[in-house]
């Protein structure tokens, strides 16, 4: 088995469930100048009008993206959502989205708003950057499906265990020290409901790795040392190999997977 700390610093990114990627550099630069600002205040959220007919862009701060199937007996999936990233991509296939979602803006955020038919005429104006959109909005909706089946049925220490590596990978932590500062400022309840798990059994798990000296507060931060992660699977699915995590089920149908196509290819060039 590949172990997530042999990857490099962009597959271990690419690996991330909790927090989507970051949008291109060049499908940014569109947003930004095509996008309505609106600033959000704590606790506040967007119309659910707005989140039918709209993408939302963070440029600034930290929001919650909350779904929820049809099925209300189960639970919600909470991707978190910081700077320079979408909060969801599917609309661009759908016109008539019906399930139930919704953000929740943890810190005061500015965001930018873009109706999905600025994007789809793309199309025509510039099919290249349409494409490149397509192929995030794909690789997004298979790291959304990862994520549900995973908080279904990890353990509650495996879903601790995957949030704090996708927090150091996320906010670019480089993994050459022991002991890695967990960079990234929530509350024990909002960590605790990104997991699915109870406020107490969060404080339970921090305090078991305390004892088992593997968490440390220096400067009242939260320090975790790269012992935690030797165990770590690059895909918690158990489905991946040496380029990263490979998390869906199409592999078994695909020769090439559109995850796959995605870890090839480098929108740098």
């Amino acid at each position: 088995m590949v172990q997530a700390l042999s990857l490099d610093n962009t597959m271990k990114r690419s690996t991330s469930l909790f927090f989507p990627r970051c949008v291109s550099e060049e499908l940014e630069r569109f947003i930004l100048d095509n996008g309505e600002l609106r600033t959000l205040s704590k606790g506040s959220g967007v119309s659910k009008q707005t989140l039918l007919n709209n993408f939302i862009y963070v440029k600034n701060g930290l929001v919650f993206y909350k779904k929820r199937t049809n099925n209300y007996t189960k639970p919600k999936f909470s991707t978190i959502i910081p700077s320079g990233r979408l909060t969801d991509y599917h609309l661009i296939l759908e016109n008539s989205c019906t399930c139930c979602k919704g953000i929740e803006s943890a810190r005061d955020s500015d965001v930018l708003i873009i109706n999905k038919a600025v994007i789809k005429n793309l199309m025509k104006t510039d099919v290249n950057l349409f494409s490149q959109f397509m192929m995030d909005a794909v690789y997004h909706t298979e790291r959304q499906t990862a994520l549900a089946v995973f908080l279904l049925t990890a353990s509650p220490k495996e879903k601790l265990v995957k949030f704090l590596f996708d927090a150091l990978t996320t906010f670019g932590n480089q993994f050459n020290s022991a002991w890695m500062e967990v960079d990234i400022k929530l509350t024990r309840e909002e960590i605790a409901n990104a997991l699915h798990v109870s406020v107490i059994k969060l404080d339970l798990m921090l305090g078991e790795l305390k004892k088992e000296q593997k968490l440390k507060r220096v400067n009242n931060k939260l320090c975790i040392h790269h012992s935690v992660f030797e165990d770590l699977s690059p895909c918690p699915l158990g489905r991946e190999d040496a380029t990263g995590c490979q998390s869906n089920n199409l592999l078994k149908y695909k020769q090439k997977n559109m995850i796959s196509a995605i870890n090839s290819v480098s929108f740098d060039e």
